[in-house]
């Protein structure tokens, strides 16, 4: 008699998918910064530990991807024959779950981003086979296409985890701040048309009550454009501050390529070590200045709608959503600024060597977040005067 191992697989993949979900992507951070990236261990080139990782997760997908056709064909003839397909299912499965735990091992130095990318992945994977394997549980598999439908999800999954997982910190930290710069850029297209229209001519009263019938369209008052214009090019320098970071990374990574090549050559190989730990935590810590920015663009773009409100601001601008945010979102652009405008490390023993173009950038920079957030601040108290 054929046993039917569908039951037993769904159970193992349950806890899989269970295990996946709890991995800490964020990490724990040794460092005292406002913004503590996790520690990590590379940059451009990848220790032969996480290269084995990739592999790993490759051939898992491979698997799947391979088997998973004859599981559903087989499957379709005989449930019990097919079932025994689905421990190969499970094999892959338990392949791919074990890159993703060891890449958020901190021995492997791999950065957030990195461990988001395979956890995001890996989990979609499971999750697909689990729902497969299910389908021949409850036999809806049988019905019509489900079963090829389901299948072809699992494809995706597969082609997803080999083809569009990043590979290694350097390119999954870019292909994140490429993402925060497009979130930005969305966020500007959408307020510059709306500034685009010009002042209302409805009510030229900026909103300062709670008043819930009050409502001048999808345009800003005279007194209100003002605050949307200097809010939107505060999202602007969020953007310029994020691509900047991507300049200033690769100067970094330039030094620990250095630094790598001199612990080849060099018999001083405990200083070279620390000064790229320090460049290292460096890099992390700024990108999570830009996590921060990123996340914080699109806060602002929330609070910037017309009509603004502004009734809680009594004699403090930073009383409003809109004065709260903007007040955040100019200490983190700061934040961010000087650390690339200043990258000394190890209590002034290190000094990142920036390109001149990103020093004179970051120095425009600079001056732009300090008078976009004061024409803010001067628009709200004019605005509640």
């Amino acid at each position: 008699m054929n046993r039917n191992l569908n039951n037993e697989t769904v159970a193992a993949l349950k806890r899989l998918a269970v295990a996946l979900k709890e991995l800490d992507e964020k990490g724990k951070s040794i460092t005292t910064s406002s913004n503590p990236g996790i520690p990590l261990n590379h940059w451009r080139e990848i220790p032969a530990e996480v290269e084995g990782a990739y592999k790993m997760l490759n051939d898992g997908a491979q698997l799947i991807k391979h088997v998973s056709t004859k599981y559903t064909l087989m499957g379709k003839i005989s449930v019990e024959d097919g079932s025994k397909y689905s421990n190969e299912l499970r094999q892959g499965c338990e392949l791919i779950s074990t890159a993703a735990f060891l890449v958020h091992q901190p021995s492997c130095g791999c950065a957030r981003p990195t461990r988001s990318f395979i956890k995001q992945k890996s989990r979609g994977l499971v999750n697909s086979v689990t729902s497969l394997v299910e389908s021949f549980v409850s036999l809806k598999a049988l019905d019509g296409n489900v079963g090829a439908q389901l299948t072809g999800a699992v494809w995706q999954a597969c082609d997803d985890l080999m083809e569009k997982v990043p590979k290694g910190n350097r390119a999954c930290m870019r292909r994140e701040l490429f993402t925060w710069v497009t979130d930005c850029n969305e966020t500007m297209q959408e307020f510059d048309d709306l500034i685009e229209l010009g002042p209302s001519d409805a009510q030229d009263e900026i909103q300062t009550s709670d008043d819930e019938n009050w409502d001048a369209g999808e345009q800003y008052s005279s007194k209100e454009i003002s605050i949307a214009s200097a809010s939107l090019a505060l999202i602007k320098c969020s953007r310029g501050i994020i691509g900047l970071a991507l300049k200033a990374c690769e100067c970094a990574g330039e030094a620990v390529a250095k630094l790598d090549k001199e612990l080849m050559d060099s018999e001083d190989n405990d200083s070279n070590t620390v000064r790229k730990m320090l460049i290292l935590q460096w890099i992390s810590n700024l990108q999570e200045t830009c996590r921060k920015l990123g996340d914080g663009a699109t806060d602002l773009g929330c609070v910037m709608y017309p009509p603004l409100s502004l009734s809680s601001a009594n004699e403090d601008w930073t009383n409003t959503e809109l004065g709260d945010q903007v007040n955040q979102q100019k200490a983190w652009l700061l934040e961010g600024a000087h650390s690339i405008y200043n990258p000394i490390l190890g209590e002034g023993q290190i000094e990142i060597d920036m390109s001149d173009d990103v020093k004179e950038m970051c120095s425009k920079l600079l001056s732009a977040i300090e008078k976009r957030a004061k024409e803010v601040e001067d628009g709200i108290k004019n605005a509640i005067m």
